[in-house]
């Protein structure tokens, strides 16, 4: 035997040997005769065995078509088991999953993610809300919030689902009329910045980090707003230096409207799933994280292959 053989030759051959008739199975597949004695031959030249006696009115198995008819019934009975738990398991996830995110990073992938999702899990329903403000979990009855880098409270279970970080960055007309910075420090008094106060990001310090060291600085804010996308535009504009997440300004990186600055040193902002069950009481909340970070692997366009890593779940 030089290959298994095909699952569709394994059917014809059990509806045949059942029905001892290659023209009754043939109307029961919705088939051809000519197409039942083309697999039975397949599958008999693959097996390199005689599974039929024939004669010019009737068939019957031989001893060697006895044993793998056995063995096929059962396999197919594993098959059809199979997809009765994967059908089972796929009913299982229906009802509503309250999501949030902030507006950048919830435009960007959660929403083509949720449209991905709905497609393999169409009873699952999606309540999305995209919000640059705090948000708390258990007032506002959201199962699992998405968050990037900041500070997230121990009294919840938070799911590290993808690498990520903030670069530094500005537009070419302000360094041409400001110059590029050297150090850190300098980000404090001598160049002007545009700070981000969205969610638990605070926009009064920047911790950087570059190889073992690590460092705080204080920006000299010109500009602070709620939104990314916004602050992007404004150092577009020549306004300032942006701390800002690599997948976010990574086009404008590469076109050249913006161009990094200080580039050995970086923040720390990891994708986290945040939520205050454990995913082994939802089987929703549970989908949702795990094809999430399967799908952030794939899409996040940052550079880094996502590491699975749980903060705390002991629930």
């Amino acid at each position: 035997m030089n290959k298994l053989p095909a699952l569709e030759d394994i059917r014809v051959f059990v509806t045949v040997a059942h029905l001892m008739s290659f023209s009754q199975a043939a109307a029961q597949l919705l088939v051809s005769p000519a197409y039942i004695s083309k697999r039975i031959k397949l599958l008999e030249e693959n097996l390199g065995q005689t599974l039929f006696f024939r004669s010019a009115r009737s068939i019957k198995l031989t001893h060697e078509g006895q044993i793998i008819l056995r063995s096929s019934e059962l396999m197919l009975a594993e098959l059809e088991h199979m997809q009765e738990t994967l059908n089972a398991c796929r009913e299982e996830i229906r009802g509503t999953l309250r999501i949030s995110c902030s507006t950048g990073f919830g435009s960007t992938y959660i929403n083509p993610f949720i449209l991905s999702l709905r497609a393999q899990y169409p009873l699952l329903a999606i309540d999305l809300t995209l919000t640059d403000k705090s948000v708390d979990i258990i007032n506002e009855n959201i199962d699992v919030d998405i968050c990037i880098g900041g500070t997230i409270s121990d009294q919840f279970i938070a799911r590290r689902i993808a690498a990520n970080q903030r670069i530094l960055c500005a537009a070419p007309r302000y360094l041409e009329k400001n110059g590029y910075p050297v150090y850190p420090q300098e980000l404090e008094q001598k160049h002007s910045c545009i700070a981000i106060k969205e969610r638990n990001q605070a926009p009064a310090v920047w911790k950087l980090a570059h190889n073992q060291e690590s460092m705080t600085v204080s920006p000299n804010s010109q500009l602070t707003v709620n939104n990314g996308e916004v602050a992007k535009q404004w150092c577009l504009s020549g306004e300032g230096i942006l701390l800002r997440s690599l997948w976010s300004v990574l086009p404008e990186l590469e076109s050249g409207q913006l161009v990094r600055v200080l580039p050995e040193w970086y923040q720390t902002a990891d994708v986290y799933a945040v939520y205050s069950r454990s995913i082994r009481t939802s089987a929703n909340l549970r989908v949702f994280i795990e094809n999430l970070e399967q799908y952030l692997a794939t899409h996040l366009q940052n550079g880094f292959m996502a590491t699975p890593s749980v903060k705390v779940d002991s629930n």
